[in-house]
């Protein structure tokens, strides 16, 4: 399946995970009872790696920056909904992010106007 730009979408889904591609980089979704998680990976060193991973658990959503790193607890009222606030920070400020989280050395592999173009089909 071609993405909004063109390049090629590649997905995958189980009864409670999704996988998208694009961008050069894997966004997996899975539901469990304590809520969605959101992970990005990219390929470091050739083998694909969990970057950043934003857990929008009912009672304490939080996220990892490094995805392997400590919680950061998420601020609901200053932020608002998890989720949406999640995929607006991939869409709009994903080199930041990877760059704060130890991942800038990946950006020349990625295509950041194709995951922000599409980035709203991980809603």
């Amino acid at each position: 399946m071609a993405d909004r730009d063109g390049t090629e979408v590649s997905r995958s889904a189980s009864a409670e995970s999704t996988t998208l591609e694009f961008g050069g980089l894997r966004f997996n979704v899975s539901f469990r009872e304590v809520g969605a998680t959101l992970r990005v990976d990219g390929r470091v060193d050739g083998a694909w790696t969990e970057m950043l991973r934003f857990d929008d658990f009912v009672d304490i959503p939080h996220f990892h920056a490094p995805a392997d790193g400590d919680v950061i607890p998420f601020d609901r009222a200053s932020l608002g909904e998890p989720l949406a606030w999640y995929v607006s920070q991939i869409r709009d400020h994903l080199p930041e992010w990877l760059e704060n989280a130890g991942f800038g050395d990946v950006l020349p592999s990625i295509d950041v106007k194709a995951v922000s173009l599409n980035a709203d089909r991980l809603i």
